[in-house]
């Protein structure tokens, strides 16, 4: 016979106020801030900065701290610069693991998912321009895959119907795009 499963009821966060609490980094990245963790969290700034200086302390490893926990600035009311920081996902799960109680589980929960729904749309868009880059250049996937491959320009061109010169085009605009590395030329142009 199975224990009966305890359930906690929660007051559960606006989850449409956590996903206000997250924005865009200039490479598309989702991060909420600091200050917005004190918000949401009621919590002094203060104690949200200390606390992550607390956890940068403990964990010395930068390969996940650097990444996830961003120094950054801001203006308050005054025009005067403050320090924030700048919290990916893992960031912000590492950081609010240390808080307690249950409005506190109610904003993590929330938080998460945010950060997930935000993730996923993101995923969704990069694979609508995936699917119309196909659509407008169909040959573009192929060449980068058998380039990836190995394969010479001969073997890319033969199954595609494309002559060798249609290869290289295609293999420098994939590199222009970044989806292939090449050898930069003395001319500052990209092997093809």
């Amino acid at each position: 016979m199975n224990a009966p499963t305890l359930q906690i009821a929660l007051p559960l966060a606006h989850p449409l106020a956590a996903r206000q609490s997250l924005f865009l980094s200039t490479e598309g990245q989702p991060f909420t801030t600091s200050r917005a963790v004190a918000e949401r969290f009621r919590k002094r700034h203060t104690h949200v900065l200390r606390a992550i200086e607390n956890l940068l302390a403990e964990v010395s490893d930068p390969v996940f701290t650097e990444p996830n926990f961003g120094l950054s600035d801001y203006a308050d009311s005054t025009g005067r610069r403050l320090p924030e920081y700048r919290l990916t996902h893992d960031g912000f799960a590492f950081l609010a693991m240390r808080f307690t109680g249950r409005q506190a589980m109610a904003w993590q929960i929330a938080f998460l998912q945010a950060f997930n729904a935000l993730e996923a749309e993101l995923r969704a868009r990069t694979e609508r321009y995936a699917h119309a880059l196909d659509q407008v250049r169909p040959a573009l996937r192929a060449v980068t895959e058998g380039t990836e491959a190995g394969m010479n320009r001969s073997q890319i061109a033969a199954p595609l119907g494309r002559s060798v010169a249609a290869v290289t085009y295609h293999r420098r605009n994939a590199r222009r795009l970044g989806l292939l590395g090449g050898a930069a030329r003395a001319d500052g142009g990209v092997a093809a």
